[in-house]
């Protein structure tokens, strides 16, 4: 049995006539016969009655149309659905990013532009560390991620650079320092300063304080947290100030001010890092949207130097 006799078979059973039947589908009357008969024997019963004056489906015959139609119909879907796939327009898409940086600005406007233009695509998002990223990025629990600093050097990653994020100093709104349109960051060094851990990112904390103390800059740290999150929340208590990502000004907590540094030469890098060589179309239709509508894809970031989340 094959595809093409149950395509002959519901030609017959829908004209019940082998004649019509084999004009609309342009096979000469005695084959088609012929492929019905290999048809039944094969099955081991008369998909026809036949009459006097023509033929008849059979009871077998309507159960078989039935399954007929439903195999065709699928197997229509299947190769639909493999075309889309191949094209990118289907399938499905496992994304991580950093939480802090896909409340507003170039990563959800991204996704939400992807969605539209894919529709048809599924998209899993995953809220993850830069550390955690990178690792599901190699195994391949993740197509592509959304990081902070990627790491240099690496072959097996490829980088394409989104933008960069400036370093804020939070503060208590009541404080003097709220009333300040932006501090030096020499002015640190009378400050107690919430930081955070180095192994919740190495990379963001040794630039920080490469750049405390390129400054001339000793500070006194009081307390290391395990995230921004906790960071606010301890200068909301009033146990210090703290250096954040210019992104939680998108969902600051009440009661805490934000204020540029002057002279804290810290950056941070956003970009899209995928494993290099993964072959998948819809991987490469939303690269093809990133470097049309990401700033930094292709170029150097400019002068301004922000600088990483502590929870990437």
């Amino acid at each position: 049995m094959d595809l093409r006799q149950i395509r002959y078979f519901i030609a017959v059973a829908e004209d019940e006539h082998f004649g019509r039947a084999s004009d609309r589908i342009h096979i000469a009357q005695p084959a088609l016969s012929r492929q019905i008969q290999m048809l039944e024997a094969e099955l081991g019963v008369n998909l026809f009655d036949r009459l006097p004056r023509g033929i008849k489906l059979s009871a077998a015959g309507r159960t078989f149309l039935d399954y007929g139609r439903k195999i065709m119909l699928d197997l229509g879907h299947a190769v639909s659905e493999t075309q889309a796939v191949g094209r990118g327009e289907a399938g499905m898409l496992k994304l991580g990013f950093i939480e802090v940086a896909a409340w507003s600005g170039t990563i959800p406007e991204m996704i939400m532009e992807f969605r539209r233009s894919s529709p048809g695509v599924q998209l899993v998002l995953r809220s993850m560390t830069t550390l955690d990223q990178i690792e599901a990025v190699q195994d391949g629990g993740i197509d592509a991620g959304f990081l902070y600093n990627p790491p240099a050097n690496m072959p097996a990653l490829t980088v394409l650079p989104i933008a960069r994020h400036a370093v804020l100093l939070a503060v208590q709104s009541d404080s003097a320092l709220a009333r300040r349109q932006r501090i030096d960051v020499k002015e640190l060094a009378g400050h107690p300063l919430i930081s955070f851990h180095r192994r919740q990112s190495p990379t963001y904390h040794d630039e920080l304080h490469r750049g405390l103390f390129n400054a001339g800059v000793v500070v006194n740290v009081v307390h290391e947290a395990e995230n921004e999150a906790e960071m606010l929340a301890l200068v909301t208590a009033g146990l210090g100030v703290a250096l954040v990502n210019e992104c939680q000004r998108w969902r600051i907590p009440q009661g805490l001010s934000l204020i540029p540094v002057r002279g804290l030469d810290v950056g941070l890098d956003l970009a899209l890092v995928h494993r290099t060589g993964h072959s998948l179309p819809a991987l490469e239709r939303f690269l093809e949207l990133v470097r049309g509508e990401a700033p930094g894809v292709g170029r150097r970031p400019r002068t301004r130097r922000p600088v990483e989340a502590a929870h990437t």
